[in-house]
Parts: structure tokens; C-alpha cells; sequence
């Protein structure tokens, strides 16, 4: 009977390794290219945002960038394993999209300007309190309330039914 030969042992269990780190990694830096891109195509040959872009035009790029970051997991608590390490890879693609978003808030109109200033305000204090372990329900209740209202102003279609 033959056998394979094994490295010897160095008196510890094998680690098992996990691919759901590697693929957060791969996913942020795909995203990171796509917003960095996004950027690119965003921005005038001097560097400024493209003027007459509207604030509602920049948040459907937006909102198209953040749908593609991917989600904390299902059901996350406090003790699932990684979970400081998915809230990073998310927090890093999401306030870059912000920072991107934010300049190309346009003044007037004046309701739809304070919507967006109010979701991207809300969304940054969930991130903190994501961070920071202190997120409770009522961040993410804020969070789909002012995306709500954004999306209600911009006549962005929730489930398909047109605002």
C-alpha cells in the first residue's frame, strides 16, 4: 500500500481557509476601479464636475454604484465571525461614492438639495456607528427614510411603481 507523502506536523491543527475574505477584498477593489472610473467620466477635462449635472442625474450614477457594493450579511450580529472586516470593505467603496456624490450636489432645487445633503449625512453617521459597534435599528429606519425621500424627489421608481 502506498502512501502520500505529508509535510510533518508542527504540533497545530491545519487552518481552514476561508474564501469569503478574499472575495470581500476582490469585490472592493473591482468596485473601487468602477468608482474611480466613474470618476473619470464625471469630471471635465479640468478637473471640474461637468457643469449642469444635476443633483438627481449624479444620484442615479450614485445609487447605481452603491446597489453594487456588496451588502453586510444576512442576519450579521456583533459575533459574527469577520464582521469587523465586511463593515470595513463596505465603509471604504461607500464613502468614496459619497465623496464622489457630495460635490455634485447642485443648490436648487432647494428640497431636493436638502434630501440628498440629509441621506449622505445619514448614511455617513450609520457608517460611524457600524464602526464604532453603537448601530442600532433605528440608523438603518434613517438611513431608508432619507433614501426614500431622495429617490421621491428625484422620481426614482420604488419596486417599479414610478413616484
Amino acid at each position: 500500500m502506498s502512501m502520500q507523502w505529508q509535510p510533518p506536523s508542527l504540533g497545530r491543527p491545519p487552518r481552514r481557509r476561508s474564501w469569503v475574505p478574499a472575495a470581500i477584498i476582490g469585490s472592493a477593489i473591482v468596485i473601487a476601479a468602477g468608482l474611480v472610473a466613474g470618476a473619470l467620466i464625471l469630471k471635465g477635462r479640468d478637473g471640474a464636475a461637468t457643469t449642469g449635472q444635476s443633483t438627481c442625474q449624479a444620484w442615479t450614477q450614485t445609487q447605481l454604484i452603491l446597489r453594487a457594493i456588496p451588502a453586510l450579511p444576512q442576519g450579521w450580529t456583533w459575533e459574527t465571525p469577520n464582521i469587523d472586516n465586511y463593515i470595513k470593505m463596505q465603509d471604504a467603496p461607500v464613502a468614496k461614492a459619497l465623496d464622489l456624490f457630495e460635490p455634485q450636489i447642485a443648490d436648487e432645487p432647494a428640497d431636493v438639495a436638502k434630501a440628498a445633503r440629509q441621506y449622505v449625512s445619514v448614511l455617513r453617521e450609520q457608517m460611524r456607528s457600524l464602526s464604532d459597534h453603537t448601530y442600532v435599528p433605528a440608523d438603518g429606519a434613517a438611513v431608508d427614510t432619507a433614501l426614500g425621500n431622495l429617490n421621491q424627489l428625484c422620481g426614482i421608481p420604488v419596486n417599479g411603481q414610478p413616484t
